[in-house]
């Protein structure tokens, strides 16, 4: 127990603030550029790699329930922000009919994606989703995504999904949250010290329903809701 707690108070006040400091002084893009081409996410063997959170039960689950909404709501074509590796985006694709969009910032990923892909209703496009306009569509995806950006970020990515589409925002939350919405800078890490990212909260404060909830670990779980915006907002 002593163990457990040494390296917690280790990871916690030495090696994650050393890790936000020097992703802080990054941009979004050479941040997540980084991470990416110094496989910090893991190495499956491609050229890159999102991490555990794109592969196995959870995704499955996760791949499931968006292709369910997908046909319950009719959706014709769907914008994935910060598609990574493409491992769910492709099972999305696969499992439906949708006109599929994948978007991220590192240029690098989103020419591999394009020199691999065939499905011609499949694009992908390289923009940094904090800043940069984004194409319209019957539904945005983000999943795992927020978790990595600082709160005036997500801010920004709120602000930049319009106002007349839906989106699911899919975010690693603990079962028995502390606080909500911690401040972080971009970069590897998500939030701890049980906090997550809640946009139905503030600062962000924002329309949003939950859908469902996938368990992760016995202290996490994978939270959607669905962000409905309106005209009159």
């Amino acid at each position: 127990m002593l163990r457990d707690l040494a390296n917690s108070v280790y990871v916690r006040f030495w090696r994650l603030p050393r890790i936000d400091r020097a992703y802080k002084k990054l941009s979004v893009e050479d941040a997540f550029r980084n991470i990416y081409l110094t496989k910090v996410w893991g190495d499956n063997g491609e050229p890159f790699c999102s991490g555990d959170g794109s592969h196995g039960p959870v995704s499955e689950q996760y791949c499931a329930s968006v292709v369910r909404f997908i046909r319950d709501h009719q959706v014709q074509s769907v914008v994935d922000l910060g598609c990574g590796d493409f491992a769910v985006g492709k099972r999305i694709v696969e499992a439906s009919s949708v006109q599929y969009t994948g978007i991220d910032v590192v240029s690098e990923l989103i020419e591999h994606h394009r020199r691999s892909g065939h499905n011609p209703r499949v694009t992908f496009l390289c923009a940094d989703i904090t800043r940069d306009p984004l194409p319209p569509a019957d539904l945005y995806l983000v999943r795992q995504v927020l978790q990595h950006l600082s709160n005036r970020e997500i801010a920004r990515v709120l602000a930049n999904l319009g106002n007349s589409s839906q989106a699911l925002i899919s975010e690693d939350v603990p079962v028995h949250p502390r606080w909500f919405n911690v401040d972080k800078p971009h970069g590897p890490n998500v939030r701890f010290c049980g906090s997550g990212v809640y946009v139905d909260r503030a600062p962000f404060s924002m329309p949003a329903v939950e859908l469902w909830s996938i368990p992760l670990t016995d202290k996490t779980l994978l939270r959607t809701v669905l962000l409905e915006q309106t005209s009159s907002q």
